[in-house]
């Protein structure tokens, strides 16, 4: 290891014996986090954790004393000075989404040869409908590659917490904690689809499952705000695009009008939960991807394009800004044409910023904040599989 990677190495270390025991009371105050202790962990180790917050990388360090770097999506690198002090400090590794960045691979792989830990969150996006999304294969084949000793680390009340799509925080309860240890001896007996499945088992959650037993009061305010950037089809009207939020109320431009409590379930609808409501969302687009002909099949206006660079900056591509459409092989974005067949991966950060790479370079689309570009990673990944 050269003197600069020691001196870098000592620095972060500094850092995280300030920081964790000051913000170690704040956060889970502000949680209401019930963070179990990871008890006889010695480092390196890889640590693969579910995704319910945006600051679930500090949440998952209460849980151990030894200091964790966590994968990060490249979008945290460039928001200046906050940006410059995590990476000086945290050094997280980034990962570009919406790309298939072996760089990251070799960050981490690096990270743990040089005796640190790293955190990964293996679903690589939070959910919208509280259910946990698909966990790739790629994640088995790391943790196998890698050679060290997996944990694997669960939230439970996170997505009622800080659901992806809200403007708001909610106050119940959350709770994490290490579900299973995996010695290097006992993963190198395993495929990497075997270590897959183990992953996928004990990161398994559904919020809706675990709240219909324990009934937790989320106390919040503006509780359904947001809510369109996640549901985006009305059941009533069957249309894509007319429903809005304001304070706890959900309605469409049809007439429909539900209410969101404080225990996540939604009244006047007919879907009392997100999860319900999503399932059949995903149906419906399914048939819509199916029939698509010639035309788009929908739209949204004043959207911006972004070209994101190597160097975490990023440049607005003006023929790109205006209105955007999604068709069955293309998406239109400004004066621009992107051919699904060029579109490597797609992906969203945040509630609902679209990351896509055409053609090797990589481009974000951003709009307002009730813009849902969750509805285009959808219909991209229904084509994809036709394709």
């Amino acid at each position: 290891m050269s003197e600069d990677m020691i001196k870098k190495y000592r620095r972060h270390a500094r850092a995280f014996r300030i920081v964790v025991p000051l913000a170690r009371p704040v956060l889970r105050w502000i949680f209401r986090l019930e963070s179990e202790p990871a008890t006889d962990m010695q480092g390196p180790f890889l640590v693969y954790a579910n995704h319910n917050t945006d600051l679930d990388p500090a949440l998952v360090q209460l849980s151990f004393k030894e200091m964790i770097y966590f994968v990060a999506s490249e979008h945290i690198f460039r928001v200046g000075l906050p940006s410059r002090l995590l990476v000086r400090y945290f050094d997280p590794i980034s990962r570009l989404k919406g790309s298939t960045d072996m760089g990251t691979v070799r960050d981490v792989m690096r990270r743990l040869k040089d005796g640190k830990n790293v955190g990964i969150f293996a679903e690589g996006n939070r959910s919208f409908h509280g259910v946990t999304g698909p966990i790739p294969p790629s994640i088995g084949k790391l943790a196998k590659a890698c050679k060290v000793t997996l944990v694997t680390y669960k939230f439970e009340g996170g997505y009622f917490t800080t659901p992806r799509w809200a403007y708001t925080l909610r106050r119940g309860r959350m709770r994490g904690y290490v579900v299973q240890v995996y010695r290097p001896e006992q993963l190198k007996e395993m495929s990497a689809e075997e270590i897959s499945a183990a992953i996928e088992a004990d990161l398994f959650e559904d919020a809706y499952t675990r709240q219909a037993t324990e009934k937790v009061r989320y106390r919040g305010k503006r509780l359904a705000e947001g809510l369109e950037t996640a549901l985006f089809i009305c059941p009533q009207c069957e249309q894509i695009g007319t429903l809005a939020s304001r304070g706890s109320e959900f309605f469409c431009t049809c007439g429909l009008k539900a209410s969101y409590d404080e225990y996540g379930y939604l009244s006047g609808a007919p879907y009392s939960t997100v999860t319900q409501w999503d399932a059949w969302q995903g149906s419906r687009l399914a048939a819509i991807a199916q029939n698509l002909e010639d035309g788009p099949a929908f739209g949204d206006r004043n959207v911006i394009l972004t070209q994101v660079k190597g160097d975490h900056t990023t440049e607005t591509v003006d023929a790109g800004c205006g209105n955007l459409a999604m068709y069955r092989d293309r998406i239109v974005c400004g004066d621009l044409s992107f051919a699904l067949g060029d579109v490597s991966d797609m992906a969203l950060y945040g509630r609902g910023n679209i990351a896509f790479t055409s053609q090797t370079k990589h481009y974000v689309i951003t709009a307002g904040a009730a813009f849902c570009g969750r509805k285009y990673l959808e219909l991209y990944n229904l084509l994809q599989r036709t394709r």
